[in-house]
């Protein structure tokens, strides 16, 4: 929920704008004033409450586009939706610096998406340091690469977070070994108050990572957009790196992760069935208007029997980001003993070098074991 100040025009305009704001089941009115205040008043009011947005009736005429000018002057930060906006007063309002303008017969669907247009065009850009991870489908390893990224990361120095939005399907917990209370769903329930608190004690920490998992609750309500815009904004410049574990399909929700990311990147395996469904979820981000450069590509368990980067790359026109080598055998081990990955192996240096290049430092390979070489060796022998 996002709180407002409401400033009312006149008497009889007062009953249609309350009914309308409460439909949205956006807002919470922190405080009504019966009509534009003066100036030190708005000052104190804007000040002290600090709200999310303003709703200003600008069925006051001249002295309600005068408090939108003030407003913008003393809260350039806050914006500022004008109701009940007559034709001639349209353009002025514009000019003033409102950020949405809304008729008097407007409705609850139509004022919802003027609020969020305000919210994410004032408070709502893309986060330099958040990357999605998205399934081309279920098993393609898309938490395990969030996983293992996040734990590379941590070692790295880097402060981490992981958010896990596959809600209903969610694997990371298991992986961990952690059988979360609260977790996501209960973060995202409490955005509206949300506190450093509240953050904390739904957090699991592993390796150094903090890891917000999800409960697969079956009864918790279903989050909507506003609820990951709230939770963006209270943790941005707390984490150097948010990596968020997608479900397959973007949701209404989820959008809002996809649209504040600086990366958006499909996990998919050389299968076909893998590789046409990458094709699809391509497709959706490509409708939702991303740009090319913030779509990418992730070959998870690559080897020498399956198709390399180069031909998938030229089947699905989009290049490969990173291809992660197949080792299940270190992969089952690391999630048996809750640990990272033997850094010796291929896959852990496949993702030293990925998170190093998402966490924007150099990647200084370890040499290989002799225990690496000879199975190396041996894995030639055999082919």
């Amino acid at each position: 929920m996002f709180t407002a100040v409401v400033i009312l025009g006149s008497a009889e305009s007062a009953p249609l704008m309350r009914s309308l704001i409460a439909a949205t089941g956006h807002v919470t009115v922190m405080r009504e004033l019966p009509a534009p205040p003066g100036d030190y008043e708005l000052a104190r009011i804007v000040n002290s409450l600090l709200p999310d947005l303003v709703f200003l009736d600008l069925s006051g005429g001249q002295k309600a586009l005068e408090c939108m000018a003030r407003l913008r002057e003393l809260a350039p930060r806050t914006p500022v939706i004008g109701l009940g906006c007559s034709p001639e007063a349209r353009l002025l309002a514009r000019h003033l610096g409102a950020a949405g303008l809304a008729a008097s017969d407007c409705s609850p669907e139509e004022l919802q998406a003027l609020i969020r247009e305000a919210m994410e065009s004032l408070h709502g850009g893309i986060e330099e340091h958040l990357y999605s991870f998205l399934p081309s489908k279920a098993g393609s390893g898309c938490s395990t690469i969030v996983l293992h990224t996040a734990v590379t990361a941590a070692a790295l120095g880097k402060r981490v977070l992981v958010i896990d939005a596959d809600l209903r399907s969610s694997v990371m917990g298991l992986m961990l070994g952690v059988t979360p209370i609260g977790g996501t769903q209960a973060v995202l329930q409490a955005t509206a108050g949300l506190d450093t608190f509240v953050l904390r004690r739904n957090l699991a920490q592993h390796c150094g990572a903090d890891f917000l998992l999800s409960t697969r609750a079956l009864d918790a309500a279903p989050p909507e957009w506003i609820h990951y815009f709230q939770l963006l904004n209270f943790v941005r410049g707390s984490y150097d790196l948010i990596l968020v574990d997608m479900p397959e399909l973007i949701n209404p929700a989820t959008v809002e992760l996809v649209r504040r990311s600086k990366k958006i990147l499909t996990v998919c395996t050389a299968e076909l069935p893998s590789l046409k469904l990458a094709q699809q979820r391509l497709a959706e981000l490509e409708r939702l208007g991303l740009k090319d450069e913030r779509v990418g590509l992730l070959l998870n368990r690559a080897s020498r029997s399956t198709p390399g980067t180069a031909e998938i790359e030229e089947a699905l026109g989009r290049k490969v980001v990173h291809a992660f080598p197949n080792d299940y055998h270190a992969i089952c081990e690391a999630i048996r003993n809750a640990a990272p990955l033997q850094p010796d192996t291929d896959l852990a240096r496949a993702f030293a070098a990925f998170a190093a290049s998402l966490a924007g430092v150099e990647y200084k390979p370890l040499p290989a074991s002799m225990r690496s070489r000879l199975k190396g060796l041996l894995h030639l022998a055999s082919t």
